[in-house]
């Protein structure tokens, strides 16, 4: 035998963004069979979305974001395999022995060498000194010299330096700054406005071997690796402050400049090492930095008495320079001496030229 039973039930009301609902229309049950009195009531939680919609999250403040973001699990992944990939491109410096972060590859370095070195030449290709020149074969043979030291000491960078395509440059022009640098594809550039105040052979030794060490400790594809962390940087605090002139003063007194400066100076060490290494004297070096503070002096005036001038320099203060080297001196004593400089008829194996055509 069947029995019919007929059972109603009310939904309750729901609140969606403090809001009631209206009720629920009564729904009607058709039970057929099963236990309970004939018109037993049953009471059921219905819930319901507004509009059916899934809700979204608003942040009011970019920081709320920003907490929120740290939070996710790919975040913190994506963390994990940056920090990863940081520790595997961590490279020692030579002879310092500097742990620094290089991710660019050395035939990258060398391609933006030949770039920078066709727009040189377009610019001051004119005005190069012929190899005939005796500049030119009085500058050869220091390079040569501290070029032959480095194959002999370093041998981590033998096969690098053999790869490159050595030439020597001079630029005959009195007006111009002083200046000298190396690119990554070995092509040295000399302005002969910087040859008085090298004044002899130890003096332009101390220039080439300074701009030689950044070459050797690859400090071009350094500050190539950092670049995109510099970028995105900049614009995660732009997101959050919306000024973009106090980000970059930021970036660069804080990460940026600090960097330059500790690579000049790792630069003015290594270079120092190679100069008594080659049998240069490391006094000179000394020298050379005491005359071109005063030609500093003579072009942008004394600066010595601005506090913080050198926070936003990209290069050591001169005064500082020359008391690093003096602190150096009696290492580079030892070095010389090690080296076999100060012996009468020793002979050394400096007759090698890089820059046969």
């Amino acid at each position: 035998m069947f029995r019919l039973k007929l059972s109603t039930f009310f939904g309750r009301q729901s609140v969606v963004f403090g809001k009631p609902l209206s009720p629920s229309p009564p729904r009607f049950r058709i039970n057929i069979g099963g236990g309970g009195g004939f018109f037993s009531s049953r009471t059921y939680a219905s819930y319901r979305r507004f509009n059916d919609s899934q809700s979204s999250t608003k942040y009011t403040s970019p920081y709320q974001y920003y907490i929120q973001l740290l939070k996710s699990r790919k975040v913190l992944y994506t963390a994990g395999g940056l920090l990863g990939f940081y520790i595997y491109n961590l490279h020692e410096a030579p002879y310092t022995h500097r742990r620094r972060f290089i991710w660019i590859p050395f035939w990258l370095e060398v391609k933006i060498g030949d770039y920078s070195y066709r727009q040189i030449m377009q610019q001051y290709g004119s005005m190069i000194l012929p190899h005939s020149n005796p500049i030119y074969s009085r500058v050869s043979a220091i390079m040569n010299k501290l070029l032959a030291t480095t194959f002999a000491n370093d041998d981590s960078q033998q096969n690098y330096l053999k790869d490159l395509h050595w030439e020597i440059n001079i630029i005959q022009n009195d007006s111009l700054p002083p200046n000298a640098f190396i690119l990554p594809n070995g092509k040295i550039f000399i302005f002969s406005s910087i040859l008085p105040i090298c004044q002899n052979d130890d003096g332009i030794a101390t220039v080439l071997s300074h701009e030689l060490s950044h070459q050797l400790a690859h400090h071009s594809s350094e500050q190539l690796s950092s670049q995109p962390f510099y970028m995105a940087l900049s614009g995660l605090l732009y997101s959050i402050t919306g000024i973009s002139w106090f980000n970059d003063l930021l970036i660069n007194g804080i990460f940026t400049m600090p960097a330059s400066r500790e690579m000049e100076t790792e630069a003015d060490y290594i270079g120092c090492e190679i100069l008594a290494k080659s049998c240069f004297s490391p006094n000179q070096a000394v020298l050379f930095w005491q005359r071109m503070g005063k030609m500093e002096q003579k072009l942008v005036g004394n600066t010595s008495g601005i506090k913080g001038v050198e926070w936003f320099s990209t290069h050591p203060a001169t005064s500082k320079r020359i008391r690093d080297i003096e602190s150096w001196m009696p290492r580079l004593r030892e070095i010389s001496e090690s080296s076999g400089c100060y012996e009468y008829g020793k002979f050394h194996n400096f007759n090698r030229n890089f820059f046969k055509r």
